[in-house]
């Protein structure tokens, strides 16, 4: 009978594992045969197989000659015609084609009228009734059913009625009704168990289930039959993570149980779907949100739960959500975003969750959501949860953008501006200097609040806008030194205490020169003096994590170790710093370590590093740069130059200059790196002119530190190129006067230009000390140039070995830096040997020996590779001409040499400051 169902050509897979409800069914219609009248009640969740399990006994019961009357209850957009599932009914045991007729177009049988043809048909044969969707059906109708129920007993006629597990809801005694009844059957058609998942999915592919593919589809589908015939038609197996799409199959079959199931099951779960993970702590909202009672949302519940839509009340799997959202129009749905965040806010959920909803929302919907400032005190709470327990900046500057949007009033709108240029900095340095702009602009009108003021000037100075940011000091309200808004900014604070500023005045106002507003600005972008800034900068940096509050701090405990002559301790910061920013969620942090990591490699002699550092911190923030755009820029220029590669720095000098760029600290990397290039291709006037603006700008804004910008220097070299060479002398005394003088590279730059202003036999003795103080900082492009100005100063004094030496040295470093041009210009290469491979190093092959001598050993060596005479040695060391050429037999074994020549360049590398000494 039901349960031995013809054999097909695919089994009827929705009817797997209903043996037990066939046979049931299959009694029932033995009883009904036999006389006796009955009422089936098939109870189950949409796409359960109600229908099919109908239709298959209704197949059942024609072939055993009953007359089959078959009605489903009409859809909601019907519900408003009476009778209309009496109407069908009639109609099938007529016999009459095309729908059936409305209540207004034919008259209307009474109850009794229906039972009586109902009667007079089981006087011929068993009548089997069969309706679906009775939580659907009409009143009058149901009413009918009930009447004929009653007055049927003892007749050939069998009701088998199938539904949802829940009574229709305008008529809570139906079910009481039919209990009644002495022949009443419930049968119960659930779920499928995993179990009963993997067999319909061995029934469906013909072959065994893979287990992990089994228990997918049944955590994905719950077990309903629909959905998971629907998953086995979109997804290829063996199936993988990645799941039904929102207007696929399984789409389809989600949309077809809630339209089966009812308006309110329908409204839940669209509710439950805007809600999100929202639904879990906060049962309530949803009932609010679906615009029904608690206890019809209740019932609701228990149906998308019985039909596998939901677990644990909420939505089975993101494809059921946006499912049922794809569906909603756009407007309805920013209209239901916006009623979650009012709902969700009115019942106490965190900021966040309100957050992400009036972001959904938009700006029209949200501002109808919540007041104004509700709204912006919730978005503010959420932007400052998701940077500090979330790390996830990008929704804290969409909060603080609709919270620019929404606020009520132009203060809270500056505020809102100011918190999020904060944000967006790490993301986007152009759009958060842009975001400046409205705050920027009431101050100087006088419109904006003086603890907004400080507020600005905080942001300005870490933007580099030293100007600007001096005019929102003067406007700020006087201040304590625990109200400093400046504060915070400081890894290492200033030595001078900040001078107090004036309170604001109205009208147009700028800083004066060498204003104390103007030197607390600066003073983020250079070292505090002190000498053990390098100690406490890294005592900061190995305990303090990186987080958005300590980014600046950070940044100028790196920028210190570069400014104090420990570039090579700020390159392994940046690197380690970066590889916490590989994620590429903040490329404007990756762009300012970028351009730290480059000048650092650019002090260190390291061409090539820094221009790979300095291109990508500039592709970083290609489009989204503003004013810092030049800071990365500038560093490239630099390299390029610095490389011989002229024509690619001129290229990136043709990028338009903004006006502003001029207020900000990295107009003076800019202009040196101008300047540097001039230099480079013989435009002297022009790059003198570039230095003395870069340092009126320095000594403008207290910045005049020749350890961070050494201009006095670089205009001196200009002016030797026009032959002006006494007063690039007087830039040199002026620079050697600075207390910055004691940083060596300092030191070796001035005594390198010095030697270009004094008497030829002068200039040795000063180049020595150059070579000396720039080994000691690194700086290895540095002291290629001195050491090439030294060879000359030996040539022209007729020591030419010595000065061969020097000079061969100075090359092969010049090319270990990647400075070829400046490698050909010293000494250019053998015909045989390509220009952009360093030379052979005198030595090179017994290196590692090195460490065999002697310091007294290593002393005299170094002393003769450097081209000194045995009796010179002698003098220098204190020794006799004979201790000074055992000293050399003693090195030329260890080392496996034979000459001078051949002493490792090392050896004089390690050894210049003892040189220097003796």
């Amino acid at each position: 009978m039901c349960h031995g169902e013809r054999e097909t050509e695919r089994p009827n897979t929705m009817l797997l594992c209903r043996e037990t409800a066939c046979t049931q069914l299959d009694r029932a219609l033995e009883a009904c045969i036999g006389g006796t009248s009955g009422v089936v009640l098939l109870e189950g969740a949409a796409g359960c197989g109600k229908t099919e399990l109908l239709l298959q006994f209704a197949e059942t019961a024609t072939g055993y000659g009953a007359t089959v009357l078959r009605a489903a209850a009409p859809g909601d957009a019907d519900t408003g015609a009476p009778h209309a599932t009496v109407h069908r009914l009639l109609a099938d045991l007529t016999g009459a084609d095309g729908p059936p007729p409305t209540a207004a177009s034919t008259t209307v049988p009474t109850a009794h009228e229906f039972t009586a043809a109902l009667r007079r048909a089981a006087a011929h044969a068993p009548v089997v009734v069969c309706v679906d969707d009775l939580h659907r059906i009409d009143g009058a109708s149901l009413a009918y059913l009930l009447h004929a129920a009653h007055a049927l007993r003892g007749t050939a006629v069998l009701l088998v009625l199938a539904c949802a597990p829940l009574p229709h809801a305008d008529s809570p005694l139906a079910r009481t009704e039919l209990l009644r009844h002495p022949h009443f059957l419930r049968i119960g058609v659930e779920r499928l168990d995993e179990r009963g998942s993997a067999a319909l999915l061995a029934r469906y592919t013909a072959r065994s289930a893979d287990p992990a593919t089994a228990a997918l589809l049944h955590r994905i589908s719950g077990g309903n039959p629909l959905l998971l015939r629907a998953l086995l038609t979109e997804l290829p197996l063996p199936a993988d993570d990645r799941g039904p799409t929102s207007d696929g199959p399984f789409a389809d079959a989600v949309l077809t149980c809630l339209e089966r199931a009812g308006d309110d099951v329908r409204r839940l779960a669209t509710a439950l779907a805007v809600l999100g993970t929202a639904a879990d702590d906060a049962p309530r909202p949803a009932a609010d949100l679906a615009g029904t009672t608690p206890s019809a949302a209740l019932r609701a519940a228990l149906a998308l739960e019985d039909a596998g839509l939901t677990e644990h009340g909420r939505l089975r799997h993101p494809a059921v959500a946006a499912a049922v959202l794809d569906r909603v129009p756009a407007p309805e749905r920013a209209a239901l975003h916006a009623r979650a965040a009012r709902t969700l806010h009115e019942h106490g959920a965190p900021a966040d969750t309100v957050a992400r909803h009036l972001l959904t929302a938009g700006t029209p919907a949200a501002d109808a959501a919540l007041r104004g400032t509700d709204a912006v005190k919730t978005l503010r709470e959420a932007a400052l949860q998701a940077l500090i327990a979330d790390g996830d900046p990008d929704h804290a500057a969409a909060c603080l953008e609709l919270a620019v949007r929404l606020s009520p009033d132009t203060q809270a709108g500056w505020e809102m501006s100011l918190r999020l240029a904060a944000v967006t900095w790490p993301r986007s340095p152009g759009a958060a200097e842009h975001q400046l702009d409205e705050p920027l602009a009431a101050l100087r009108r006088g419109d904006l609040a003086p603890g907004h003021a400080g507020r600005l000037a905080r942001l300005l100075v870490a933007q580099g806008r030293i100007e600007d940011a001096a005019e929102a000091l003067e406007r700020t309200a006087p201040r304590t030194a625990r109200a400093d808004p400046l504060r915070e900014l400081f890894a290492l604070p200033p030595q001078t205490a900040p001078a107090p500023a004036p309170a604001a005045e109205q009208g147009e106002r700028h800083p004066q020169p060498g204003s104390a507003e103007l030197r607390n600005s600066a003073a983020l972008w250079t070292h505090p003096g002190s000498d053990n800034d390098d100690r406490a900068a890294e005592q900061l940096l190995k305990g303090t994590p990186l987080a958005h509050a300590n980014f600046d701090p950070i940044v100028q405990a790196v920028r210190t170790l570069v400014h104090t002559d420990r570039p090579d301790r700020a390159v392994v910061w940046c690197t380690r710093i970066q590889a916490q920013l590989a994620d590429g969620r903040t490329p404007g942090w990756q762009a300012v370590l970028g351009l730290l990591h480059a000048e650092a490699l650019l002090r260190t002699g390291d061409l090539p590093g820094s221009e790979r550092e300095a291109r990508a911190a500039l592709d970083a923030v290609a489009d989204r740069g503003g004013v810092f755009l030049f800071g990365p820029l500038a560093a490239l220029v630099a390299a390029q130059t610095a490389a011989g590669r002229v024509d690619a720095a001129a290229r990136l000098l043709q990028m338009p200059v903004p006006e502003e760029l001029f207020s900000s600290v990295y107009a003076l990397t800019y202009l040196r790196a101008r300047g540097q290039y001039y230099l480079a291709t013989h435009r002297s006037r022009a790059a003198l002119d570039e230095f003395l603006d870069a340092g009126r700008l320095a000594q403008r804004w207290g910045l005049d530190r020749p350890r961070q910008l050494p201009w006095r220097t670089d205009a001196a070299e200009a002016l030797l190129q026009l032959g002006e060479h006494r007063q690039a002398e007087r830039f040199v005394v002026e620079q050697l006067a600075t207390p910055d003088a004691r940083s060596p590279r300092v030191r070796g730059l001035s005594l390198r230009l010095r030697a270009a202003t004094a008497e030829p036999r002068q200039r040795p003795k000063l180049l020595t000390r150059a070579v000396d103080e720039l080994r000691r900082c690194g700086d290895r492009l540095e002291l290629v140039r001195a050491l090439a100005d030294l060879g000359r100063a030996l040539q022209f004094l007729g020591e030419g070995n010595r000065a061969a030496m020097i000079s061969r040295r100075a090359r092969y470093l010049a090319t270990e830096c990647g400075a070829l041009r400046l490698a050909e210009q010293i000494m250019p290469a053998p015909a045989t040997q390509d220009p952009g491979t360093p030379p052979a190093e005198p030595g090179a092959t017994t290196a590692p020996d090195a460490e065999q001598l002697s310091e007294s050993e290593r002393r005299v060596a170094a002393l003769a590779a450097y081209g000194y005479t045995n009796r010179e040695i002698s003098a220098k060391l204190f020794v006799t001409v004979s201790t000074v050429e055992q000293h050399l037999t003693r090195v030329y074994r260890k080392l496996n040499i034979s000459r001078r020549q051949d002493l490792p360049m090392d050896l004089q590398l390690e050894n210049l400051e003892s040189l220097s000494s003796a």
